[in-house]
């Protein structure tokens, strides 16, 4: 069978930009092509069989639970149109990212979050940063290295910036009573201190059934096997998906199983070319979800999923007001990779 020809039938050509489309097609031929052998994936295997499997999340120091639920439908947000064209550009991020090495030592990412908020008058939105760079092994004895750079709070946009000088350009903001994305009291707009540390607590695990993974060959690596792993309902799976793509030192093989999922499952939006939370190009999809959203928020929220199909990289985690778009809070991943060295404990 004409695999390509398969998928393309399936999933029209979306309005990707002559050179992504481009870039796209040769992966995904060269992705159905190759007959590639995973030797050294039953060897890292054995090296993490006592290891739970990290997932360097968006909740620092609290496990992350996948629901054992009952499968249930999750609609549409009201007027969207769920169309597969527009999502295609998904197994053109997932053919190229399966052919991207995923061997080493360790699993670095570097991440930056930010919420968004307005200010106490509501004159203009604030943007709050930091920076987090985790390295986690391969060897089940070693030590999980982090670094934390808190970036400080300044306007978001160009025009939240003139409004912030027009209100004297002050550096910090006073909350009478606790807004929804958390602040009360004082809040300054310097930076904090940076911090490194290492440990050997695995403050991230992903839970299946009440039991954790200890196995990195237990993550299948086909959209199929990993819907019937989660076990769970269609919002969950997204969920589920986009934490495996942005957050576990998973293969390269499971990436592109979670993009084919996230391809197929309903409730998925494709939206377009877009910029991320910092400015990069990429495509995005969106969905109905309060996982990502700020533990006091009270609105509804969609989360949107950015993505650089050409590479295969994911860009941004982002959570966004239902009501008006404001940007709530995100994650960016500005760089993740298995590498042979950890340059924090390298510089200790």
């Amino acid at each position: 069978m004409d695999e390509y020809r398969a998928v393309r039938d399936l999933l029209p050509a979306p309005p990707l930009s002559p050179e992504v489309e481009r870039a796209g097609r040769e992966r995904l031929r060269a992705a159905f092509a190759q007959d590639r052998v995973r030797v050294r994936r039953g060897l890292r295997a054995a090296r993490w069989s006592a290891l739970a499997l990290g997932m360097a999340g968006a909740a620092a120091a609290a496990a992350i639970v996948i629901a054992n639920i009952a499968p249930a439908g999750v609609p549409a947000p009201p007027g969207a149109a769920v169309q597969a064209d527009g999502k295609r550009f998904l197994l053109v991020a997932a053919a190229s990212v399966a052919a991207m090495p995923d061997e080493g030592a360790w699993w670095g990412s570097t991440e930056v979050r930010g919420r968004q908020f307005r200010e106490p008058g509501g004159r203009y939105v604030l943007r709050e940063s930091e920076s987090f760079e985790t390295w986690i092994p391969a060897d089940p004895e070693g030590l999980t290295w982090y670094r934390h750079t808190p970036q400080g709070i300044k306007p978001a946009t160009p025009q939240d910036e003139a409004a912030w000088i027009a209100h004297g350009s002050p550096t910090s903001w006073t909350y009478d009573k606790r807004s929804e994305t958390g602040h009360f009291g004082v809040v300054r707009s310097e930076p904090g201190e940076q911090k490194t540390w290492s440990t050997e607590d695995w403050d991230f695990r992903i839970r299946t059934a009440g039991k954790p993974l200890t196995k990195m060959s237990e993550v299948p690596e086909t959209p199929e096997g990993l819907k019937a792993f989660f076990a769970a309902d269609d919002r969950t799976t997204i969920d589920t998906a986009a934490r495996l793509l942005f957050f576990a030192p998973v293969t390269s093989g499971t990436r592109a199983a979670a993009y084919q999922l996230l391809a197929s499952v309903p409730g998925v939006t494709a939206i377009g070319e877009v910029a991320d939370a910092l400015g990069r190009a990429g495509q995005a999809i969106e969905y109905e979800s309060g996982e990502f959203a700020p533990p006091d928020y009270r609105g509804a929220t969609r989360t949107r999923l950015v993505i650089d199909p050409a590479s295969g990289r994911p860009l941004s985690i982002e959570v966004r007001s239902a009501a008006d778009g404001l940007l709530l809070t995100y994650t960016a991943i500005q760089d993740s990779r298995w590498a042979d060295s950890n340059p924090l404990k390298e510089k200790e």
